[in-house]
């Protein structure tokens, strides 16, 4: 999966070099965790490919460290307002308990959904859309499967604050996959054009189990823009609740192809 990964990647830069004129520059949904409004250009299909380490200690001599490597999520724009949205993670995760570790391996369950577009932002008002997904387990044999089906909405929206900051903000919830009950998701993101290519943002989000403790965290990190169809990211956080891991990094790249 990685040498194609990898494979993927080169073509598409190697080939778009002069073949995106006729559309603006890309926009992602990494690496913070407020989704965009934005949709993939109809008839257009974007990669965004990442990788995050989390490191947990939540008593002495127990640790947990996560690695996702890599992290992907497909979107293809089938309609002016509509676009199509697939993803699914490998995982591996390290447990070590006074000095003994212990490891796991496999790969998430698959996502797949669309983001429709509900308003254009007019005045005060965001530009806001709507994604819709379900997660759909598909390997018995994999500690990072659900046994069940999930499903998840979001309302997701931004204001475009003054020429250089946004204000981007999301409210929804899952059901059914990762924890019993309902899980409400919130995400607040302040973005910022630094320099040329270069932008910036810090967010705070988190998650709210019915039947658990909260889970909120902060991030922050930077994106640039390598060409008009390519960006690369990294981003760093750390959890701010008990339940929330001690510290996480990240980097990734999105490609967007020509038509």
């Amino acid at each position: 999966m990685k040498a194609i990964l990898f494979t993927f990647l080169f073509c598409a830069i190697f080939i778009s070099q002069s073949l995106f004129s006729q559309v603006g520059d890309i926009s992602t949904d990494r690496p913070d965790q407020s989704e965009s409004p934005y949709l993939v250009d109809k008839g257009y299909f974007q990669m965004e490919a990442g990788i995050t380490s989390e490191n947990d200690e939540p008593v002495k001599d127990f640790k947990v460290n996560t690695l996702s490597a890599p992290s992907i999520l497909l979107r293809y724009g089938i309609a002016k307002n509509v676009e199509l949205r697939g993803g699914i993670e490998v995982l591996n995760s390290k447990t070590t308990i006074s000095g003994s570790s212990t490891s796991q391996s496999g790969m998430s369950p698959i996502m797949v959904g669309t983001k429709i577009k509900l308003f254009t932002e007019k005045g005060s008002a965001p530009e806001t859309s709507l994604i819709l997904s379900i997660t759909l387990p598909f390997k018995d044999n994999s500690a990072f499967q659900s046994d069940y089906i999930g499903t998840d909405f979001r309302f997701v929206m931004t204001n475009n604050l003054t020429k250089r900051f946004t204000l981007s903000y999301n409210i929804g919830g899952e059901f059914g996959a990762g924890a019993p009950g309902a899980t409400g998701i919130y995400t607040v993101s302040l973005g910022a054009s630094l320099v040329n290519k270069l932008s910036g943002f810090v967010e705070l989000y988190g998650f709210m189990p019915q039947k658990f403790s909260p889970d909120h965290r902060f991030d922050a990190g930077l994106t640039y823009l390598i060409l008009k169809n390519v960006q690369i990211d990294g981003s760093f956080g750390f959890g701010i609740s008990e339940r929330s891991p001690d510290f996480f990094v990240g980097g990734g790249v999105s490609v967007r192809l020509p038509k």
